[in-house]
C-alpha cells in the first residue's frame, strides 16, 4: 500500500478556527464596546498628549461625539437602507465593523498623542491617517463580503468614515481643503486596490474550482456565523461528482414476534464536512428515521470512508435515508451467531462476529492515534470474505490526540488483524443468540463539548456463554485512552468482549476554536459521568436480553459527493487565496497610508 497523503482537511482547521474567533457578541454588548473604546481610547490619547485630567475628559467627550455616535447612526442607516438585503451585514455586524474601525482610529490617535512632542500635528494628522487606514480596512471587508451592487458597497464603505470626519471638524479645526486633498486620492486608491485584488482572487479561484470564490467564501461565513447551510450546499453541488454510496444494515429481531429490537446501520459516506452542512447531519437523520419506523434502538457507527465521500446537500442526504428505509424491508436471516473474536497485529486491533453468513468487523489502532481508515483497507478485506454473503465493516474511530496520518504500516496491520479475525469468526461454531439494546441521549453534554444529539447506543449479544457489547457514541472520534477505560468498565459489568465506536458526526466540528476544530468525545466532558452513564446503559441492555434473530441487507445509491479532487482543490484554494489576500491586504492598507503621509507634509 502506498503512503497516504495527509488529509487536506487538517490544513484548513486553522481557518475556521479563525472565523470562530471573529464571531461578534450581542448587539447590546457591541454597542457598549464601541462607546467604551471610543471614550476611553481617545481619553487616553489626549491624556498622554496633554498630561492633564482636562485633556482626558475632553478626549472622552471627543471619542463619543466624533467616533461613537456618528458610527452607530451611520451603521443604523446603512443596515436599514443600503445593506438591508445583505445576509451578512445586518445591524449588529455593521456596528461590530464600526467597532473595529474605531479601534484602529483610537490606536492612531494614541500613537499621535504619545509622540506629539516629537511629531507635531496632534490630533489633526493622527485622526486623518487613522481615517485613511480605517477606510482601507472597511472597503476591503465590504467589497469582499457584501453581496450588494458595487455602488452600494462603495457607499457603505464611505458613509461611516465620512460621518466621523464631518463630526470632527468643529473639534479639530481641520481646513476643508486639507481634508479633501487627503481624502479623495486615498479613498480612490484604496477602493481601486481592493477591487483589483478581489477580481484577481476571483479569476484565479474560478480557474481552480469553476465557481465564484468570493461567493463560496460568503457561503462559508453564512454557515459559521448564522448556521445557514443552503448557500454553501449550492456551491458544493456545483463542485460535486456522482459517486455510489454503500450502506449495510444489520437488524436484530425478537424471535418471539419478529419485531425489531435493534438496528446497526453502517454507511460508506463520510459524515462531514462540518456543522449542519451536507452529510454532517446524516447519521442523525438515519438514526431518527430508523428509530421512528422500527421503534427500536438504532446506531450508525462510522464506516470506512474519507472526506471525499461527504454528501453535499440535504436533497442528496434524502436519497441515502430512502435507501436505508428500503433496506429495512427485507434481508437475509440467521438465528445463530459466533462469539466476538478479537485479533491484533502491530498497532491495529480488529473484532469479528459472524451472524449466519454475515460478518461484522470493527477496526481500530487505539490507543495509537487514528483518523479515517483509508479505503484500500476495506478493498483488501472484502477480497477475503470467502463464502460469506456480507461484510459489515466499521472504522471504530475511537482514539485521537493530534491530527494523525494513517501510515502504510497502519494499513497493513489493520488488514492483517481484520483478515485474521474475519477468517476465525467465519469458521467458528455458531449458536443461538440473545440480544439486548438501549439508548440514552446524554443530554448533560452538548455539541460544543463534542457530543451529538443521538447520544449513546448499546447493543449487547449473548451467544455460546459469551457476552459481547457494541457501543456507539455520537461524536467525532474519541479522546486518546478513553476507549480503554470504557472497555474496562464493560468488563467490570460482566461483559466478555466489547468495542467502542463513534458516528464521526461532524455536527460537532467547526463549532468551537480548538486545535482540532472540535472536541473529541471525552475531551471536554466529565469522563466519570460518561463512564457512569455507559455502565448504566450496559446494565439496561443486559437486563433486556432475549432470544433473537439477525437479518442483514446492503445496497448502493448514486449521490453527489465532494470527491477527492474537488475536496483537495477546494482546501488548497483556501490556503493559497488566504496567503494572497493577506499579502494584498498589506498593500491595500500601506499604499493609501503612505500617500496620506505624503499629502499631510
Amino acid at each position: 500500500m502506498t503512503k497516504r497523503e495527509r488529509d487536506p482537511l487538517t490544513n484548513t482547521t486553522k481557518y475556521y478556527n479563525l472565523i470562530r474567533r471573529l464571531t461578534f457578541p450581542s448587539l447590546k454588548r457591541v454597542l457598549v464596546e464601541v462607546f467604551f473604546t471610543a471614550a476611553i481610547g481617545c481619553g487616553l490619547a489626549f491624556l498622554v498628549a496633554t498630561l492633564t485630567f482636562d485633556g482626558f475628559v475632553f478626549g472622552c467627550f471627543f471619542g463619543i461625539t466624533v467616533l461613537a455616535i456618528p458610527s452607530v447612526l451611520a451603521e443604523y442607516m446603512l443596515s436599514k437602507y443600503v445593506l438591508k438585503d445583505d445576509p451578512l451585514f445586518y445591524l449588529r455586524r455593521c456596528i461590530a465593523l464600526s467597532f473595529v474601525m474605531t479601534l484602529v482610529w483610537v490606536l492612531f490617535l494614541f500613537a499621535g498623542g504619545a509622540f506629539s512632542r516629537i511629531i507635531p500635528g496632534f490630533p489633526e494628522e493622527p485622526f486623518l491617517l487613522g481615517m485613511v487606514c480605517a477606510h482601507s480596512l472597511r472597503s476591503f471587508a465590504i467589497l469582499s463580503l457584501s453581496q450588494c451592487s458595487l455602488l452600494r458597497k462603495i457607499t457603505a464603505s464611505l458613509i461611516q468614515p465620512l460621518s466621523c470626519l464631518a463630526a470632527a471638524f468643529p473639534f479639530l479645526g481641520v481646513a476643508s481643503t486639507k481634508a479633501v486633498l487627503l481624502l479623495i486620492p486615498t479613498i480612490a486608491i484604496s477602493l481601486l486596490l481592493s477591487y483589483v485584488l478581489l477580481a484577481f482572487i476571483e479569476k484565479r479561484g474560478e480557474n481552480v474550482v469553476k465557481t465564484s470564490v468570493l461567493g463560496l467564501f460568503r457561503s462559508f461565513l453564512s454557515v459559521f456565523l448564522d448556521m445557514r447551510n443552503e448557500p454553501l450546499e449550492r456551491h458544493l453541488e456545483e463542485l460535486s461528482v456522482t459517486e455510489s454510496i454503500g450502506v449495510s444494515v444489520l437488524r436484530f429481531k425478537r424471535a418471539s414476534d419478529s419485531t425489531t429490537k435493534a438496528v446497526m446501520i453502517v454507511p460508506s459516506f463520510h459524515p462531514g464536512p462540518f456543522l449542519n452542512v451536507g452529510s454532517s447531519v446524516l447519521p442523525m437523520l438515519i438514526q431518527n428515521m430508523v428509530e421512528t419506523e422500527t421503534k427500536a434502538v438504532a446506531m450508525v457507527p462510522h464506516g470506512v470512508s474519507g472526506h471525499e465521500n461527504n454528501v453535499v446537500s440535504q436533497s442528496e442526504n434524502h436519497k441515502v435515508v430512502q435507501l436505508v428505509r428500503t433496506l429495512l424491508t427485507a434481508g437475509k436471516q440467521a438465528s445463530t451467531a459466533s462469539k466476538m473474536i478479537r485479533s491484533s497485529m502491530g498497532a491495529a486491533s480488529a473484532t469479528c462476529q459472524a451472524f449466519g453468513k454475515c460478518c461484522l468487523v470493527t477496526l481500530t489502532t487505539s490507543p495509537k492515534d487514528m483518523e479515517d481508515i483509508p479505503p484500500e483497507v476495506s478493498s483488501a478485506l472484502r477480497k477475503g470474505i470467502s463464502d460469506m454473503n456480507e461484510l459489515v465493516l466499521i472504522d471504530s474511530h475511537n482514539s485521537i490526540d493530534e491530527m494523525p496520518t494513517m501510515t502504510p504500516q497502519d494499513s497493513y496491520d489493520l488488514v492483517t488483524s481484520g483478515r485474521t479475525a474475519l477468517q476465525q469468526a467465519a469458521s467458528a461454531k455458531q449458536g443461538p443468540l440473545r440480544v439486548g439494546a438501549t439508548k440514552i441521549t446524554l443530554r448533560e453534554f452538548s455539541l460544543d463539548q463534542g457530543i451529538g444529539p443521538c447520544g449513546l447506543s448499546v447493543i449487547a449479544i449473548e451467544t455460546g456463554r459469551q457476552l459481547s457489547v457494541y457501543l456507539t457514541i455520537d461524536g467525532n472520534n474519541m479522546k486518546k485512552g478513553l476507549r480503554e477505560q470504557i472497555l474496562e468498565s464493560a468488563k467490570q459489568a460482566g461483559v466478555n468482549e466489547a468495542e467502542v465506536m463513534t458516528t464521526d458526526s461532524h455536527m460537532v466540528s467547526g463549532r468551537i476554536s480548538s486545535r482540532l476544530g472540535y472536541h473529541p468525545v471525552g475531551e471536554a466532558i466529565d469522563n466519570n459521568v460518561l463512564l457512569s452513564r455507559i455502565r448504566s446503559a450496559i446494565g439496561d441492555a443486559l437486563i433486556g436480553l432475549e432470544e433473537s434473530q439477525a437479518e442483514w441487507n446492503s445496497g448502493n445509491v448514486l449521490v453527489r459527493t465532494l470527491g477527492r479532487r474537488a475536496f483537495e482543490n477546494l482546501t488548497t484554494l483556501v490556503q493559497g487565496m488566504s496567503r494572497l489576500a493577506a499579502l494584498g491586504f498589506l498593500g491595500i492598507v500601506a499604499v493609501p497610508l503612505l500617500l496620506g503621509l505624503i499629502l499631510l507634509h
